[in-house]
């Protein structure tokens, strides 16, 4: 049986990670674990809006701030734990997202997958960029699926995947909110680049202002070289 792998994507807002992620797995099989989204699962329940602590994070999530890294971190490694015991190769975007939960899930995921079998990945995108796309992005409603804005997808009324429509996330992508969530990556995010590389690993540097397809090549080439799609 092939040695189950994992993936975890690095960059700034807009610098697609979600998208190159989708691509990734479609080729792939493997799984998708978003910290984005187990958080928005658990913040936006509707059965849980009375306990505290989600009242907290979500404060935090729609402020633009990081969710609290004790927190986030319970809710990864609980995913981990249940698709390690599948034997499924993992993608992560933008997880683990602070230095604590860096060293509370990256020596947990070598134990259960193996060093070797780690590979980071940062999709480099400049500030001006991120800003730009951001605050020009939509989203499908019914699968989500991010679309990055070109001057052919601004003229787009509907998901290219599901044919869902197309919204825009509001507050989330206001500029005000991404102005801080660049500040957050810049501050907590972007050392636990060094904090990999201290542990022995090396960083697969993807360019990431092109179009998505011309990024995917680039990220489907060095994925061949590590033995991903075997």
């Amino acid at each position: 049986m092939k040695q189950p792998k994992i993936l975890i994507f690095y960059g700034p807002p807009g610098a697609g990670k979600d998208t190159q992620a989708r691509r990734v797995a479609f080729k792939s099989n493997a799984i998708i674990v978003s910290s984005s989204k187990l958080i928005e699962e658990k913040i936006f329940d509707p059965q849980l809006q009375n306990d505290p602590i989600i009242q907290r994070e979500r404060k935090n999530y729609e402020s633009g701030a990081l969710c609290t890294p004790e927190w986030v971190t319970q809710i990864i490694n609980d995913k981990v734990r249940e698709l390690a015991a599948q034997k499924q190769s993992l993608i992560f975007t933008g997880s683990p997202r602070t230095m604590y939960e860096a060293e509370n899930e990256i020596p947990y995921w070598e134990k259960v997958y193996g060093k070797e079998n780690i590979h980071p990945i940062l999709i480099t995108l400049k500030p001006e960029t991120s800003l730009f796309r951001n605050t020009h992005r939509r989203i499908c409603e019914k699968c989500g699926y991010p679309v990055v804005y070109s001057w052919e997808a601004e003229m787009w009324k509907f998901c290219p995947l599901c044919g869902g429509r197309l919204i825009d996330r509001g507050v989330l992508d206001d500029e005000a909110t991404i102005r801080v969530r660049l500040k957050e990556y810049e501050e907590r995010t972007k050392p636990i680049l060094d904090y990999l590389k201290e542990r022995g690993y090396q960083i697969i540097e993807i360019d990431g202002e092109p179009f998505p397809d011309v990024v995917t090549q680039q990220l489907f080439d060095a994925l061949v070289k590590i033995n991903f799609f075997d």
